[in-house]
Protein backbone atom coordinates (compact mmCIF):
# COMPACT_ATOMS: atom_id res chain seq x y z
CA UNK A 1 0.00 0.00 0.00
CA UNK A 2 2.78 2.31 0.53
CA UNK A 3 4.43 1.88 -2.76
CA UNK A 4 1.22 3.10 -4.56
CA UNK A 5 0.65 6.07 -2.36
CA UNK A 6 4.94 6.61 -3.81
CA UNK A 7 3.20 6.34 -7.21
CA UNK A 8 0.13 8.58 -6.69
CA UNK A 9 2.83 11.24 -5.56
CA UNK A 10 6.17 10.66 -7.76
CA UNK A 11 3.92 10.58 -10.95
CA UNK A 12 2.09 13.82 -10.65
CA UNK A 13 5.35 15.89 -9.29
CA UNK A 14 7.19 14.36 -12.79
CA UNK A 15 4.73 15.11 -14.96
CA UNK A 16 4.57 19.06 -13.46
CA UNK A 17 8.65 19.00 -13.49
CA UNK A 18 8.55 17.91 -17.17
CA UNK A 19 5.75 20.72 -18.42
CA UNK A 20 7.79 23.40 -16.20
CA UNK A 21 10.77 21.90 -18.41
CA UNK A 22 9.25 22.05 -21.47
CA UNK A 23 7.81 25.78 -21.22
CA UNK A 24 10.94 26.84 -20.04
CA UNK A 25 13.23 25.02 -22.77
CA UNK A 26 10.26 26.31 -25.76
CA UNK A 27 10.72 29.84 -24.68
CA UNK A 28 14.87 29.60 -24.47
CA UNK A 29 14.66 28.03 -27.70
CA UNK A 30 12.38 30.24 -29.30
CA UNK A 31 14.34 33.05 -28.28
CA UNK A 32 17.91 31.23 -29.32
CA UNK A 33 15.79 31.15 -32.90
CA UNK A 34 14.58 34.67 -32.99
CA UNK A 35 18.30 36.25 -31.90
CA UNK A 36 19.89 34.06 -34.94
CA UNK A 37 17.40 35.56 -37.51
CA UNK A 38 18.16 38.74 -36.05
CA UNK A 39 21.85 38.55 -36.34
CA UNK A 40 21.69 37.69 -39.87
CA UNK A 41 19.03 40.72 -40.84
CA UNK A 42 21.76 43.13 -38.97
CA UNK A 43 24.11 41.57 -40.94
CA UNK A 44 22.35 42.52 -44.11
CA UNK A 45 21.03 45.47 -43.23
CA UNK A 46 24.57 46.80 -41.62
CA UNK A 47 26.03 45.81 -45.52
CA UNK A 48 28.27 43.10 -43.96
CA UNK A 49 26.76 40.29 -46.14
CA UNK A 50 26.16 41.14 -50.15
CA UNK A 51 22.95 39.23 -51.95
CA UNK A 52 23.47 36.58 -54.49
CA UNK A 53 21.14 35.69 -57.17
CA UNK A 54 19.36 32.54 -56.40
CA UNK A 55 17.86 31.06 -59.73
CA UNK A 56 14.43 28.73 -59.80
CA UNK A 57 15.53 25.20 -61.10
CA UNK A 58 12.34 23.58 -60.17
CA UNK A 59 9.08 23.03 -57.04
CA UNK A 60 7.93 20.48 -55.75
CA UNK A 61 6.27 19.76 -52.36
CA UNK A 62 8.04 17.09 -49.53
CA UNK A 63 5.26 15.00 -48.58
CA UNK A 64 7.22 14.03 -45.60
CA UNK A 65 5.11 12.76 -42.78
CA UNK A 66 1.37 14.52 -42.39
CA UNK A 67 2.10 18.43 -42.84
CA UNK A 68 3.15 18.84 -46.95
CA UNK A 69 6.19 21.21 -47.00
CA UNK A 70 6.48 23.29 -50.12
CA UNK A 71 10.68 23.48 -51.21
CA UNK A 72 12.15 25.18 -54.67
CA UNK A 73 15.70 24.15 -55.36
CA UNK A 74 17.52 27.11 -56.37
CA UNK A 75 21.30 27.59 -58.35
CA UNK A 76 23.97 29.94 -57.41
CA UNK A 77 26.92 31.09 -58.40
CA UNK A 78 28.31 29.30 -55.22
CA UNK A 79 26.74 26.49 -55.31
CA UNK A 80 24.57 24.53 -58.34
CA UNK A 81 21.94 22.94 -56.27
CA UNK A 82 20.47 24.93 -52.97
CA UNK A 83 17.09 23.24 -51.77
CA UNK A 84 15.01 25.84 -49.23
CA UNK A 85 11.35 24.95 -47.71
CA UNK A 86 9.93 28.20 -48.48
CA UNK A 87 6.80 29.95 -47.20
CA UNK A 88 3.23 29.51 -49.93
CA UNK A 89 3.46 32.96 -50.93
CA UNK A 90 7.31 32.41 -51.89
CA UNK A 91 6.30 28.93 -53.70
CA UNK A 92 3.54 30.36 -55.45
CA UNK A 93 4.60 33.95 -56.99
CA UNK A 94 8.38 31.85 -58.03
CA UNK A 95 8.48 29.96 -61.56
CA UNK A 96 11.18 28.30 -62.71
CA UNK A 97 13.99 30.78 -64.38
CA UNK A 98 12.52 33.32 -61.97
CA UNK A 99 15.62 35.19 -59.56
CA UNK A 100 15.85 35.80 -55.99
CA UNK A 101 17.85 37.25 -53.77
CA UNK A 102 19.87 35.59 -51.16
CA UNK A 103 21.83 35.63 -48.26
CA UNK A 104 24.70 33.93 -48.27
CA UNK A 105 25.68 32.19 -44.54
CA UNK A 106 28.06 29.47 -43.20
CA UNK A 107 24.87 27.36 -42.30
CA UNK A 108 22.88 27.86 -45.54
CA UNK A 109 20.90 30.20 -47.79
CA UNK A 110 19.14 33.14 -46.06
CA UNK A 111 15.86 34.47 -47.99
CA UNK A 112 14.36 37.49 -45.74
CA UNK A 113 11.07 37.43 -46.97
CA UNK A 114 10.61 33.40 -46.26
CA UNK A 115 10.92 34.32 -42.88
CA UNK A 116 7.91 35.50 -40.64
CA UNK A 117 7.48 38.38 -38.52
CA UNK A 118 9.15 37.53 -34.63
CA UNK A 119 7.39 34.73 -31.90
CA UNK A 120 6.13 37.86 -30.31
CA UNK A 121 4.42 36.86 -27.48
CA UNK A 122 4.56 32.67 -28.87
CA UNK A 123 7.53 32.60 -26.48
CA UNK A 124 5.95 33.60 -23.96
CA UNK A 125 2.67 31.98 -24.06
CA UNK A 126 5.10 28.09 -24.40
CA UNK A 127 6.33 29.59 -21.03
CA UNK A 128 3.09 30.33 -19.38
CA UNK A 129 1.55 27.93 -20.15
CA UNK A 130 4.33 25.13 -19.04
CA UNK A 131 4.93 26.81 -15.65
CA UNK A 132 1.12 27.02 -15.42
CA UNK A 133 0.09 23.63 -16.25
CA UNK A 134 3.38 22.40 -14.36
CA UNK A 135 2.74 24.62 -11.35
CA UNK A 136 -1.06 23.25 -10.95
CA UNK A 137 0.24 19.77 -11.49
CA UNK A 138 3.11 19.54 -9.06
CA UNK A 139 0.23 21.78 -6.40
CA UNK A 140 -2.56 18.54 -6.92
CA UNK A 141 0.62 15.95 -6.16
CA UNK A 142 1.72 17.89 -3.11
CA UNK A 143 -2.28 18.79 -1.97
CA UNK A 144 -3.12 14.74 -2.47
CA UNK A 145 0.50 13.39 -0.93
CA UNK A 146 -0.35 15.81 2.37
CA UNK A 147 -3.99 14.15 2.70
CA UNK A 148 -3.65 11.22 5.50
CA UNK A 149 -5.80 8.38 4.70
CA UNK A 150 -8.50 8.41 7.46
CA UNK A 151 -7.59 6.83 10.66
CA UNK A 152 -10.11 3.81 11.65
CA UNK A 153 -9.71 1.95 14.90
CA UNK A 154 -9.53 -1.56 13.90
CA UNK A 155 -10.80 -2.87 17.12
CA UNK A 156 -13.77 -0.85 16.69
CA UNK A 157 -14.46 -2.04 12.71
CA UNK A 158 -13.81 -5.34 14.11
CA UNK A 159 -16.72 -5.19 16.50
CA UNK A 160 -19.02 -3.87 14.01
CA UNK A 161 -18.03 -6.55 11.68
CA UNK A 162 -18.95 -9.60 14.10
CA UNK A 163 -21.85 -7.55 15.43
CA UNK A 164 -23.49 -7.37 11.81
CA UNK A 165 -22.33 -11.02 11.56
CA UNK A 166 -23.79 -12.14 14.56
CA UNK A 167 -27.16 -10.16 13.56
CA UNK A 168 -27.18 -7.59 15.78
Amino acid sequence: MRLNAFAQTFVPVVFGLGFVVCGIVAFICIGNSQQLLEGKRQSIRAGKIQPETLTVVRKYVDHGGKANYPCIVFSSNREPKVNLAVTVDIFNNLNPGDTIDGYYFPDGYFIPQNHGRDAGVGKWFFLSFGVLLGTGVLALAFTTARRKPPSVDMDALRTIIRDRMDGH
